[in-house]
Formats: C-alpha cells, structure tokens, sequence
C-alpha cells in the first residue's frame, strides 16, 4: 500500500474541475486528488454482489457510510476534498468504507445471471436493511480484525440501519455508533408532494409501475412532468437538476448550494431504485408507524399472517444513535424525528442543524455543510472513540 501524504484539497473547485468531476467515477474522483482506493465486493445472502469503495487506512478505526435513495458512494466524494465527507473522514484518521446499495450503478449484478427484471428489481429498503448492511459489515469486520464499526447513513442509508436493527438484532452490537444525517423513518408529516400522491396507490402496485415506467426508476420517468412545474417553480438551480426524480421526491429548496456544481451533481443523481423502494415510502407517508412492506391484507395473510404489515421493533436499536436533522427537510419533520427518538433506548443526541430551512439534500451538498453538519458528526466519533 502506498503511502499518500499530500493531497490535493483545492480551496475551490475550478470550472474545468467541476466539468472534470461530473465525468468521473467514485474511484476516479478519489485518485484524481491523491488518495488511495480500493474497490471491495461482497455478495448479500439473497444473492446481490454488492460494490464497497474504500479510502483504506489499514489498522484505523473503520466508518461505513451509506448513501441515500437513488444515490451511490459518490454522495460522499462528489464535491471534493474540502467539502466531501469521505475525504474529511479519512484526513481525520479514519478507514472509510462506502456502502452501494443493490440496484445503483456500482451493484448491479446478481449470481442468477438469468434474472428477469421483475425478479431482480423485486426489493424495498426492507431487503437493503436486511441483507446489503449486514453483508457489508461482516466484510468490513473480517477485512479489519476490528470489533465493530462506525455508522454515518444519510437519508434511506438510516432508515436501512434501524430496519437492520429490528430484522437482525444481533448487527446492532457490531456498530458502536451510529449517525443518521436527515432520518428518514416515520413519515406523517412528509411534504413531498411527490410521496403524498403516490400514497394514493396503495393496492395499485401495477397502475403505480406504469407512472414509474417499470420496476426500475430511471433518470426520467413521467412522474417527473406533472411536478417538476410546481416544485422547480421560482427555483435559482438549473433545469437540468429540476428533471431529476431524486430532486423532485426530496426537496429542492437548498439555500445553501452552489450553484455552479450542478454539472456535478447532476452527472451522480439517479444513480439507480426500485420502484418499490419508492412505494414503500409512499405506503408510510401521513402513517404514525415504521413498517414492513404492504403487500395488500391477502398477501399480507400469507407472509406475515397478519392483516397489517408488521412494525420494525426501534427498541432493538442498541446501538449508540445520534440524530441529525433540519428544519426544512420534506422527509424528516421535527415532529417525526421526535418520535423516532422516543423510540431509541440510546439516543446520545437529536440536533437540529443550525440553519434556518436546512433541507434533505443540503446534508450532503450544502456549501457550508462543514461547519454546519460534519464538524459535529467528526466530535462525535472522537466523543464515541474515547468514551
């Protein structure tokens, strides 16, 4: 393994280097500034070969981070060294691994190479939680020899992690802290638009894949026209951002953005869904529980011999738990990050981001996401190691 001790951490990004990024792969943006990469894969019990990307710092304390719904790895690298996480993180000492979860560019394969796409896509966040996370940290554990982990999910990457709790309670053990940047787990007071109307299919899974355009969200898909209007409306950020499903279904009012990264952040969005990952969130919108997927009360019957889909059990979250959450994120109102909390037996602290109108995406893309996220996610994790 090299060694790699000076790196490039530009101040800013040029125009050449934002046009540059929007170009490159995971891997390409950690080299292009001087640090090492390693591309790691694991495949999950039911069978997905799933991608890990690594900043290796062999022997330091390990942190997985887990990208966001229709995200990959370069959630944490897109913005550069200054600003990108994972860089921040490795700079501090730490071994970073970079979860991509089934379905996004980076893992795309199965071992049943004869899969039909109906077979294939046939997942929500509940098989991710399930079998992706676990499947990376038994990886990370026996590359390392460490006896757990750390844990920073951002968006459906926390939602993932209590969902692991609940199914699999023993992981729990396995982090020593977890950070959920924006929890997205109960959803009664969403206000994507996009959610609540999708909320109204239920019971109509095959009407909902025709809107969608089939079991995989793509780039565009027809959703997108009947709200980009009334979302983009009065938007400073260019059109070619304002077409992005993952946009449109999270939020879009950043106020701390930069703008002139758009060709970056454009080129790494939709990166790859189910659409029943999708519908699983619809199903819970205006909803006061976190819940298995619905499959209607017949099938229901079948698989959970219960009417009802049941309830992921919060209360096997043994982990250390630290919420991160803003005021103006469509997916994590302050009252639904209230009741998640309540629900944790070791919540260390639920903070609410410093910022009037913090959004869903400014977790990750915010131009002063430093001082107003990652300083503290960084206290955290020393907090955590010392204590």
């Amino acid at each position: 393994m090299p060694e790699y001790k000076v790196f490039k951490t530009p101040n800013y990004l040029t125009q050449e280097d934002i046009l540059d990024n929007s170009k490159l792969t995971t891997v390409d943006l950690i080299e292009k500034y001087g640090y090492p990469s390693e591309t790691n894969y694991v495949t999950s019990e039911d069978g997905y070969r799933l991608c890990l990307h690594r900043i290796p710092r062999p022997g330091a304390e390990p942190v997985l981070l887990v990208h966001g719904l229709m995200a990959s790895s370069a959630s944490w690298v897109e913005l550069g060294p200054k600003d990108g996480l994972a860089y921040i993180l490795y700079r501090k000492g730490y071994d970073v691994w970079m979860l991509n979860t089934r379905g996004n560019i980076y893992s795309r394969e199965n071992l049943n190479r004869r899969l039909k796409p109906n077979k294939y896509w046939d997942f929500s966040f509940h098989e991710i939680g399930k079998f992706d996370v676990p499947a990376a940290i038994d990886h990370i554990l026996s590359h390392t020899h460490k006896p757990n982990i750390q844990y920073i999910g951002h968006s459906q990457g926390s939602t993932v992690f209590f969902v692991m709790c609940s199914e699999r309670p023993h992981y729990a053990q396995k982090v020593n802290l977890m950070q959920a940047l924006s929890p997205t787990v109960y959803l009664q007071e969403n206000r994507s638009p996009v959610l609540k109307f999708l909320g109204m299919f239920k019971g109509k899974y095959s009407m909902l894949l025709n809107l969608l355009g089939g079991y995989e969200i793509s780039a565009k898909t027809k959703l997108i026209q009947q709200f980009r209007q009334h979302i983009c409306s009065g938007s400073e950020l260019g059109s070619s951002i304002c077409a992005i499903f993952d946009f449109v279904l999270c939020g879009f009012d950043w106020k701390s953005f930069n703008a002139t990264l758009t060709p970056i952040v454009a080129a790494h969005a939709s990166q790859g869904a189910s659409a029943k990952q999708i519908y699983h969130y619809a199903q819970m919108q205006g909803d006061l529980n976190f819940q298995r997927f619905d499959h209607g009360a017949v099938l229901n019957r079948v698989r959970y011999e219960s009417s009802e889909p049941p309830a992921y059990n919060l209360s096997q979250t043994t982990s250390k738990v630290v919420l991160h959450h803003g005021e103006g994120d469509w997916l994590g109102s302050t009252s639904d990050v209230i009741r998640l909390q309540k629900r944790l037996p070791n919540l260390v602290e639920s903070r609410k981001v410093n910022f009037e109108g913090f959004s869903h995406f400014d977790f990750t893309l915010s131009k002063d996401v430093r001082p107003l996220l990652y300083s503290h996610v960084l206290r955290h994790l020393s907090t955590s190691l010392s204590g």
